[in-house]
């Protein structure tokens, strides 16, 4: 078993508590991918997963802590899972495409670790920033606080953070349309060659024939007009 641990500032797309990654599982082949979780942030972690490019486009998943597998799917194209978190350590995302003798799979995956708030988990920056006093009077003027501000922030930026999710997956979608037209398209070009191919042998066999017929020194020629050899 082939175990990959996920760099997460060199690989992939990284945002927060948002990983995606678009990985090939080669053929006969049990690849685990690592996850480290902090219990104390972590409350909820989600996997969704979705085979866009290889075979049937389908294979084996499994997510893993410790010796425990915790969910678990057979022959899959896609799926989509959310536990909650009870201890911490490292995660494995599994693909196994073992039983896949020839073909290679593409996988596109997404791992959120959301707080106890339901929230991706991300830095908090606001400890950060420096306090203004004058501002803070004016925003009171206006009948809005820091804190509605930054909840209202934080809806936004939650908000922004769905629109990508299904922007990702709707790309994982189009390339898995794409990848099966193209199949389809090489199914019905191999086809349609072979059958002109077998179309046009069959009419030179019946021209050949058929001028055997004529010829008076053709064994095929009499075979065809007596049904048998002198």
């Amino acid at each position: 078993m082939k175990l990959v641990v996920l760099l997460l500032l060199a690989l992939g797309f990284v945002h927060g508590g948002e990983f995606d990654f678009t990985v090939e599982v080669p053929a006969g082949k049990f690849e685990c991918f690592f996850q480290s979780v902090d219990i104390a942030k972590h409350k909820t972690l989600e996997v969704d997963y979705q085979v866009i490019d290889g075979g049937d486009l389908n294979i084996n998943f499994m997510l893993i802590h410790g010796a425990n597998v915790l969910q678990q799917d057979q022959l899959k194209t896609d799926g989509s899972h959310r536990i909650d978190l009870t201890e911490g350590g490292d995660y494995q995302v599994c693909f196994d495409n073992s039983f896949s003798y020839q073909t290679r799979k593409v996988v596109f995956f997404e791992i959120f670790l959301f707080d106890a708030n339901g929230n991706l988990d991300e830095s908090d920056l606001s400890s950060l920033a420096r306090q203004d006093a004058e501002l803070s009077i004016r925003m009171n003027d206006l009948g809005v606080t820091i804190d509605e501000f930054h909840r209202r922030a934080n809806g936004i930026k939650n908000n922004l953070n769905k629109v990508e999710y299904h922007q990702a997956l709707l790309r994982a979608h189009e390339a898995r349309d794409r990848a099966i037209m193209s199949a389809n398209f090489d199914r019905v070009t191999f086809w349609s060659l072979l059958h002109t191919l077998v179309l046009l042998g069959v009419a030179a066999i019946q021209v050949f024939m058929i001028r055997q017929l004529f010829e008076e020194n053709s064994k095929i020629g009499r075979v065809l007009r007596k049904g048998k050899f002198d």
